[in-house]
């Protein structure tokens, strides 16, 4: 990131602050203003600096695939799921997620995403336990 100004040298103090957390950072602002910059920013800078920075553009994704995308699936989870797919959540497990674009996510698939990031469990398309092998009681199959 270039600039001297005292936005941008209040932009690189924001970011030295919470890089070095472990907690969930809202990135927020119109369509080109830098909001990657700042996320591979803040991963440079983060403990988890060595491991990858998974980026998913959500407006990229045709909304069909977005969520088999997110959250992976197992085979037969659905119509062409001939294997196993690991999510993006799981690829990113210990590393740093960029979601881009939420807002052009179905409001039904942000109060999942909105759910994962609250609760650290997170379901395979198709699969009843969650990520960390639980299964939740009246929630399989949902």
């Amino acid at each position: 990131m270039v600039g001297e100004s005292v936005a941008m040298r209040a932009l690189r103090q924001q970011i030295s602050v919470v890089a070095p957390t472990d907690g969930r950072i809202l990135i927020y602002g119109e369509s080109g203003t830098g909001k990657e910059l700042v996320a591979r920013s803040i991963h440079a800078q983060s403990r988890r600096n060595n491991t990858p920075l998974v980026e998913v553009n959500s407006a990229a994704i045709p909304e069909e695939l977005i969520e088999s995308e997110l959250f992976g699936h197992v085979k037969g989870a659905f119509t062409g799921a001939t294997g196993a797919k690991k999510g993006k959540f799981e690829l990113a497990d210990g590393a740093t997620l960029f979601l881009d674009e939420v807002g052009d996510m179905s409001p039904n698939l942000q109060a999942k995403v909105l759910r994962v990031l609250e609760e650290p469990t997170l379901r395979t398309r198709g699969e009843c336990n969650d990520y960390f092998g639980r299964c939740p009681r009246n929630r399989c199959h949902e």
